[in-house]
């Protein structure tokens, strides 16, 4: 095996489509083995993972859900071993103001996007603990920093997935488990094509340094490096991934 993540075994929440596919299928191309968690059929990930001759296992599962995602850990160490990263991408993306969000919809992208990460961190966490270079990586957004209006109950749950990043980091310093998050920006996949108009792209470009459409593999790219060694002493840190539209 060769690659930074070779003899490793990476989870990817979320991974049957866009960005979580793509990662899925880049931590395979650096070595790594692949679990994905999902409520859809990852058929199409798992082609791409076995193309680059690592193993795949993929189960369907609620993130929300702290049964189905313990029972998902046991498969997953059943199937591949023990984990030793967790990139925690799953999420509901609800476009709605504070008029028109329900509070049922508001509790239901907090389930996703910030119960999801929590529970599914502490069903790996003894695989994590264990691995010596353990990583857990969430996928925020940089809209907390520059938010579209509507994004009422995303951008406030993206929030929390912020804080939760840096007090796990603190927690987990001891294990050599290193916690860290990347926020992407408006990220051209099929799901965010049909939510949004070519206008949003266009507007959201326009508030760029770098001057195109962010794809999967700009989050990709930044989460690889993440999981590696090359980042044993990055953690408790959120990396901005959206092309200068948000300069902190």
């Amino acid at each position: 095996m060769t690659g930074r993540l070779a003899g490793r075994t990476a989870v990817v929440t979320g991974g049957s489509t866009g960005i979580g596919q793509e990662i899925a299928r880049r931590l395979a191309a650096e070595g790594a083995d692949i679990a994905v968690a999902d409520i859809d059929p990852a058929e199409e990930t798992r082609e791409l993972v076995t193309q680059t001759g690592r193993r795949f296992f993929s189960d369907k599962v609620d993130v929300s859900d702290e049964d189905a995602i313990q029972e998902f850990a046991a498969r997953v160490r059943r199937e591949l071993g023990a984990a030793d990263i967790l990139v925690n991408n799953a999420a509901v993306v609800l476009l709605a103001d504070i008029d028109h969000v329900t509070f049922d919809e508001w509790r239901r992208t907090f389930a996703v996007n910030v119960d999801g990460p929590f529970l599914a961190s502490k069903a790996f966490l003894p695989d994590l603990k264990e691995s010596g270079a353990g990583r857990i990586i969430n996928i925020t957004s940089s809209s907390y920093w520059t938010p579209p209006p509507p994004f009422v109950s995303y951008i406030s749950s993206k929030g929390a997935l912020n804080g939760l990043t840096s007090v796990l980091a603190a927690n987990l310093a001891a294990h050599r488990i290193t916690v860290n998050g990347v926020a992407a920006s408006l990220v051209r996949t099929a799901t965010a094509a049909e939510k949004t108009s070519e206008e949003f792209f266009e507007q959201t470009v326009r508030m760029q340094n770098i001057k195109r459409v962010q794809m999967p593999a700009d989050v990709s790219g930044v989460v690889a490096f993440l999981a590696s060694d090359d980042a044993a002493f990055i953690t408790g840190q959120i990396v901005v991934a959206d092309g200068g539209s948000t300069r902190r």
